[in-house]
């Protein structure tokens, strides 16, 4: 039971209804997505389907320790000052378009990966998720931690 748990491909688990983002959306469309499907990521593809890049929360938590540090360089200006920097900065990152947030060194599979070899590749790289992509580049599908989990449950020997 447990050398088929080994033998299983990325394909058998993954999940092929993905949320995507294109690269030329705003980050508030894509937070507004992120929302709605109750996601923490959003592939990026382009117009021809491809993989280009990943819109995640940790994205979105690089852009808030910046923040930080400007904030604490201008720890004494006016309250005018802050209200309008906060305005200023809500619209502007709103309004950045995916590509300028999002990380374009995606580490993706193939469908026919071993589901093992995608876990080796998660916790090397640090990811919750891998896009599944064809030899072209297009997306597929999504193959996350939980997805792996579930295999590993799934093919464990009963008690």
């Amino acid at each position: 039971m447990t050398s088929r748990l080994y033998q299983r491909r990325v394909k058998d688990v993954m999940s092929k209804e993905v949320v995507t983002a294109n690269a030329r959306d705003t980050v508030h469309d894509a937070l507004e997505l992120m929302i709605e499907n109750k996601v923490s990521a959003l592939p990026v593809v382009d117009h021809q389907g491809r993989c280009v890049g990943i819109l995640s929360t940790s994205d979105f938590v690089d852009v808030t320790y910046e923040l930080e540090e400007g904030l604490n360089a201008a720890e004494h200006q006016s309250e005018l000052w802050w209200g309008l920097f906060i305005r200023n900065l809500s619209q502007n990152v709103g309004q950045q378009s995916v590509m300028d947030l999002m990380t374009e060194d995606v580490v993706s599979v193939r469908p026919d990966t071993l589901l093992v070899q995608a876990a080796d590749a998660m916790l090397r790289e640090r990811v919750h998720r891998l896009p599944v992509v064809d030899d072209a580049g297009r997306l597929l599908g999504i193959v996350s931690m939980s997805d792996v989990l579930q295999a590993f449950v799934e093919g464990a020997p009963p008690d």
